[in-house]
């Protein structure tokens, strides 16, 4: 017993320290580079990776000390981070579903907001830039890099519908993807937690015959 103990404590260790250095690049990352992850999600990933970061610290602390306290507190958090972070990942996906990037494009046409579409993911029009010249209009210089209209070769080819489209749908990816990584790895720490009480009982319960 002393030996599964000892294990699990050192299993439960390592699996914290990488999920808080895990926690801390994620970090880092989001702060350094804004497309890191999905418009509008900066504070919730903040939020989440700062709370997997001191879970993980938690976890560190009380398997160094045999705490049960610490463990069974570490475990519960994790839990509710767990079930917390599924309900929450199901909701958006739902969500997501509901929405494109073809429809986002459409609203902006319709609303002549596209200039800044077509600059931040280098498009033109809705189609093509054959959309602005069958209604007559001019090219906006937004379908130019570096907005300038001297050279036709530097106009983009593609249509705002189905980059945007191409770009959603690889970031909802993305979105479940890591968002089910990081549940999967707070029940993994949830369960060895558990290990970890039921270990350490044990071996108070040894102790006193």
């Amino acid at each position: 017993m002393g030996c599964a103990t000892t294990t699990v404590k050192i299993s439960s260790i390592l699996f914290n320290t990488l999920l808080a250095l895990f926690g801390i690049a994620a970090i880092v990352l989001i702060a350094v580079n804004s497309g890191a992850v999905p418009d509008d999600w900066d504070t919730p990933a903040f939020i989440i990776f700062g709370l997997v970061v001191l879970f993980a610290i938690i976890g560190c602390v009380a398997a160094l000390r045999e705490s049960i306290c610490l463990t069974v507190t570490c475990a519960v958090f994790l839990l509710l981070l767990a079930i917390l972070q599924i309900a929450v990942t199901i909701i958006i996906l739902n969500d997501r579903q509901t929405k494109s990037g073809i429809g986002r494009v459409e609203d902006a046409w319709d609303h002549d907001k596209m200039d800044a579409l077509q600059s931040k993911y280098e498009c033109c029009g809705k189609d093509s830039s054959q959309d602005y010249i069958l209604l007559n209009r001019q090219i906006p210089l937004s379908c130019y890099t570096d907005q300038n209209d001297a050279d036709a070769n530097k106009m983009y080819t593609e249509g705002c519908s189905a980059k945007l489209q191409r770009y959603y749908d690889s970031e909802t990816t993305t979105i479940a993807t890591a968002s089910w990584v990081i549940a999967a790895l707070e029940v993994l720490g949830f369960l060895l937690a558990v290990f970890l009480v039921i270990n350490f009982r044990n071996k108070q319960r040894r102790m006193q015959f």
